[in-house]
């Protein structure tokens, strides 16, 4: 018995895909290609194509086809602004409600400070809120492959942030969380410039 449907298979592979940093900075994704590289047929391809259009992970181009992100300096910059204003909103209601995220010390410290802050919003409980927050992580996901390998983070911040919510020194928290997103945007321009020049294809990878 199936317990995922080809649609869902698609919509996976591809979010995956995207939020790797696989597809190039504007790269065409051809729909026929991209189904007989995951064994499915074009149908539910398109169809997961079009919903990670409508959640701004790729991009929509009438009459062209879709395409992989292709954000300039000035969109990272407003990507980090908004992911800044989204986080600390969601500390006002964090510190109201009786919630302990679970941290994972192990992993790495980008993948943490995702998970952080994921778990920060989630647990603010405003659906809106939430869903924002998702739609923003996803969007930064393929940015933040880049700022890897021009200025990555360092696990201090990220025990930093850690160490103040096990604490409950949220007045601590916001500022440190300013920051961290303040200090991203300054690398928005080596990250545009880096994405810029990929030209690897689905093909190629």
């Amino acid at each position: 018995m199936k317990t995922r449907d080809p649609y869902h298979l698609a919509l996976t592979a591809l979010a995956q895909f995207a939020g790797a940093g696989r597809f190039g900075w504007g790269m065409p994704l051809v729909t026929t290609a991209v189904a007989e590289e995951l064994g499915l047929s074009p149908t539910p391809v398109r169809e997961a194509l079009a919903r990670l259009a409508g959640e701004g992970v790729i991009e929509h181009r009438p009459g062209r086809g879709y395409f992989a992100p292709s954000p300039s300096s000035s969109d990272i910059v407003e990507l980090y602004e908004f992911h800044g204003r989204l986080t600390t909103w969601a500390l006002v209601d964090f510190g109201s409600r009786d919630v302990s995220p679970v941290m994972d010390r192990s992993g790495a410290p980008q993948k943490r400070l995702e998970t952080l802050f994921a778990q920060l919003v989630e647990a603010s409980g405003n659906g809106a809120l939430v869903r924002a927050h998702r739609r923003t992580a996803a969007q930064l996901r393929p940015i933040r492959v880049v700022e890897e390998r021009v200025a990555p983070l360092s696990s201090q911040v990220v025990d930093r942030m850690e160490g103040l919510i096990s604490q409950a020194r949220l007045d601590l928290l916001a500022p440190v969380i300013e920051t961290y997103h303040t200090e991203r945007t300054k690398h928005a321009q080596l990250v545009f410039s880096m994405m810029r020049k990929s030209a690897e294809s689905i093909d190629q990878i």
